[in-house]
């Protein structure tokens, strides 16, 4: 009988490849997170706050709708708002941060674009900064 010297262990490459592949997801998802999204809902509130009561109801309609991602409702309520005069800085800078939460999400999900959904955005940056970008 031969007497076999134990072999040194070698690591098989296919039971490497599930390691591997797990190890490049991971080094994916931490290098592709997403950009902190906009949050509009605190300086809407903050800002309106002294406002007359149906325009203080809208900005909470606008915000249940933006935490709700229910972004064209959202647009909808936001707009008379928008094209009221004599809004004061820190008003139109909340406004500009909802147009810009708006503008994110449609950006990751361009289904959200629809036609009305541009109508109104459009017609807000318009009364907001006179159709300049933010």
């Amino acid at each position: 009988m031969e007497h076999c010297a134990p072999q040194p262990r070698t690591v098989k490459p296919l039971r490497l490849l599930p390691f591997l592949a797990a190890v490049a997801l991971a080094s994916c998802l931490l290098s592709c997170q997403k950009k902190v999204q906009a949050d509009a809902t605190q300086p809407l509130q903050q800002s309106f706050q002294a406002a007359e009561p149906e325009v203080k109801s809208a900005i909470e309609t606008v915000n249940l709708n933006l935490k709700a991602g229910n972004y064209t409702e959202a647009s909808r309520a936001l707009a008379p708002i928008v094209i009221r005069p004599n809004l004061t800085d820190p008003q139109k800078q909340a406004i500009g941060i909802a147009l810009q939460q708006m503008n994110q999400a449609i950006a990751a999900n361009p289904a959200l674009d629809t036609k009305e959904m541009y109508e109104l955005r459009a017609k807000m940056f318009r009364a907001v900064d006179g159709g300049k970008r933010f």
